[in-house]
């Protein structure tokens, strides 16, 4: 039900004048130039994950909230829509369908290793290496690393709600 949910919340996904605001404010040119890159509901979830790290723990860590901004960076690397997502959503469940579709298309080669492609691209950027390290972990299960931790929770907690927004 949740992942329904998920489904219809990601086709009615905006962004508001006061995202934009905050955007401006908080990256620079080349770092907006690639958020950019994110479809719409990406961009919506990111700036969720990022306004609940703020809102929740008061964070104000420029790398762990750039890291919530860019965690699903690599999804860039390919056309990954609403529909592609839930279906590999879907499929992982089974995992050997889904070694088997990792293998031989690229879109579920991208969705699911999209932590590893997220790190390279925020090298390209020229993000710092704890917003790398952030980025290519946030899917580890068994983690010590506290932000890390706060990212994964942030990342759960607004899937399954529509999040307040600042």
């Amino acid at each position: 039900m949740n992942r329904i949910k998920q489904y219809f919340k990601a086709k009615r996904a905006k962004i508001y004048e006061k995202d934009y605001q905050f955007l401006l404010g908080f990256l620079n040119e080349k770092e907006l130039e690639y958020f950019n890159k994110l479809p719409v509901y990406e961009k919506r979830h990111s700036l969720d994950v990022c306004y609940y790290l703020i809102n929740k723990y008061g964070i104000e860590d420029q790398d762990l909230l750039k890291a919530a901004l860019f965690h699903d960076i690599g999804k860039i690397k390919a056309k990954i829509t609403p529909e592609r997502k839930a279906m590999a959503v879907i499929l992982k469940k089974i995992p050997f369908l889904a070694k088997f579709l990792e293998k031989h298309i690229y879109f579920f080669k991208v969705y699911y290793n999209h932590a590893e492609y997220g790190a390279e691209i925020c090298k390209e950027i020229g993000l710092n290496e704890r917003i790398v390290g952030i980025v290519r972990h946030h899917h580890d299960k068994n983690l010590m690393d506290e932000d890390v931790i706060k990212l994964q929770e942030a990342d759960e907690k607004i899937k399954d709600r529509i999040f307040l927004y600042l």
